[in-house]
């Protein structure tokens, strides 16, 4: 399997799930993982969102260096050790 290079989150104001995901995600960064954040009602998050096909938020999506995706949570945020052990795959 590829190596992860960088996590995406995308993410809107007004979204309820959107803080937790937010949480879960600077709390990755702390530990040494690449994230980036889009915000889906900018206008680059939007372009980020489309090549990515996301319709939802939060949507997670773990990619590897060639900004290939290797795994995704849409629409729901995962439990700190669920993402953890796609991160370790």
């Amino acid at each position: 399997m590829d190596e992860v290079k960088e996590i995406k989150l995308f993410w809107k104001n007004g979204c309820t799930r959107c803080p937790q995901a937010k949480e879960l995600c600077k709390k990755l960064e702390n530990e040494g993982f690449s994230v980036a954040y889009y915000d889906v009602e900018s206008v680059d998050g939007l372009a980020e969102a489309s090549f990515h096909e996301v319709l939802s938020t939060p949507s997670i999506i773990i990619v590897d260096g060639n900004d290939e995706e290797l795994f995704s949570y849409r629409g729901v945020v995962p439990s700190y050790m669920e993402i953890k052990s796609c991160l370790r795959a």
